[in-house]
Order: structure tokens, then C-alpha cells, then sequence
């Protein structure tokens, strides 16, 4: 089962629990120890909030609060403040507040996309871009590292919204390697990953083909340019790349 597919079905069972008058009863009515969320609000709203909590970084309760039961609220000591990511999470409540009640009216937007905790995390517990993390991969373990991380990632959240699996990402990543590291084969071992699964973006193909050339392999590089030249028979800068690269300048 992917990670995708259990968190929608903990998401699932979380909005059932805390559906449940049995589970609704193991919530004091009253909350103490509230430093963002009114200290006057109901049950029913913290219940909605948590939702929205545990939807979007795709955990469970005691992720921020001192519990051991996934299914049952029983002997949660929710005024606690001994986990850290409970901490965590006021700092961003109060980041997000920042944000829709001043900066946002500030700027004179009409009507804007209030901030949630969605709109980063989309998720996963820790918000990240896959560019970001597969390069911080890359530097651990090499690009054999990054091709294994992304196809895990891939597998488990393709569709989810999650992560950014179009083919500009891998193009960051191959770019990022080749120029700040300085490693040219990891470079193209990306790229290959890249047109394994994009086969018809002219883009990636174009940047395979000045690796290629980098590397000092024109044969290559030309075949590259000519696919992306075939994808995209107007693509200026293919052309330009390919005339380069037969003329051997």
C-alpha cells in the first residue's frame, strides 16, 4: 500500500472517529492552555480545525499531542505542551494569521486564497520541493540516490498534488548538479530518469544534448538535439543547438 493511500485511508478513519459521539466525548468540552485559537471556541470547531490539521501533513493526533492510540482520543492530555510539533504548529498559525489578516489586505488583492496548512503542505509532514530534496539526496548518495528517492516518491504520491513531477523539476535538478556540483554524469543520469518518464518534452531532450556536449560526446549530443528538434520542428534554440553541434564549434 502506498504512503498516498494510507494517509487518505488515516484521513478517512480520523474524520469517522472524531464523527462518533464516543469519540466526541473523549474531547473535554472546554480547552485550556489555548495561546492562538479563541479561548471561547467550541467543540465543534477545534474538531473541524484538527480535520484540516491532520488532512493536510497527512498524521494523526498524536503527531502534536501526548497520546498513543491512532483510533481512540482516550487519555490524550491535549493541554500538554511537551511535543515539539505542537509548538511548531502554533508559530505557522500565527504565521498563516500574519499573512490573511494583514499582508494580504495590504496588498489590495480582492478576494484572496486565504493561507492554509494545504497550501504547503499539500500532504507530507515536512514541506519540500522535490528539486530541493532530490539534489539533498544527490549530495548524500550520489545521482543513483536521487533516481531511487524520486521513483519511491513517484510511486507513492504521482496525482496527489504533493510534489511537482513535471519535467522541469528533473531539468532543476540535472542543471543544479551539472553547474554547482559539477557533476556532468549525474547530470545526464538524471536526464535519462527525466525522458524515461517524459519521453516528449523537447526541453529535456535539449538539456541532454548540452550535457552530452559538455561531457565532450558530440555523437550523443546530436541525437539529443535532433529528438527535440523532431518534438518541436519551430524550437529556435534547438535549431541553433543543432547547427552548433554538426559544425563541431
Amino acid at each position: 500500500m502506498t504512503n498516498r493511500r494510507v494517509v487518505l485511508l488515516g484521513i478517512a478513519a480520523l474524520v469517522m472517529a472524531l464523527g462518533a459521539a464516543p469519540a466526541l466525548a473523549q474531547i473535554p468540552d472546554k480547552f485550556t492552555n489555548l495561546k492562538v485559537l479563541p479561548k471561547d471556541i467550541d467543540k465543534r470547531q477545534m474538531v473541524d480545525i484538527m480535520r484540516d490539521f491532520t488532512g493536510a501533513l497527512g498524521v494523526r493526533c498524536n503527531f502534536c499531542h501526548v497520546g498513543e492510540s491512532t483510533t481512540s482520543l482516550e487519555g490524550y492530555d491535549f493541554a500538554s505542551d511537551a511535543k515539539e510539533h505542537k509548538k511548531t504548529a502554533r508559530a505557522m498559525m500565527q504565521m498563516a494569521g500574519e499573512i490573511n489578516d494583514r499582508l494580504l489586505p495590504a496588498a489590495g488583492l480582492k478576494s484572496p486564497m486565504r493561507v492554509r496548512c494545504i497550501t504547503c503542505h499539500r500532504g507530507v509532514t515536512e514541506p519540500e520541493t522535490l528539486d530541493d530534496l532530490l539534489v539533498e539526496e544527490a549530495g548524500k548518495g550520489g545521482a543513483s540516490a536521487a533516481e531511487s528517492r524520486y521513483r519511491e516518491l513517484r510511486k507513492d504520491y504521482y496525482g496527489s498534488g504533493s510534489y511537482d513531477f513535471s519535467p522541469h523539476t528533473l531539468n532543476e535538478v540535472a542543471e543544479t548538479l551539472a553547474s554547482e556540483k559539477k557533476d556532468v554524469d549525474g547530470a545526464i543520469a538524471v536526464m535519462k530518469l527525466n525522458l524515461e518518464f517524459n519521453p516528449d518534452s523537447a526541453q529535456s531532450h535539449l538539456m541532454l544534448a548540452q550535457l552530452y556536449s559538455t561531457k565532450g560526446d558530440q555523437a550523443a549530443a546530436v541525437a539529443a538535439a535532433e529528438k527535440a528538434l523532431a518534438l518541436e520542428p519551430e524550437n529556435h534554440r534547438a535549431k541553433q543547438m543543432l547547427e552548433r553541434l554538426r559544425s563541431g564549434k
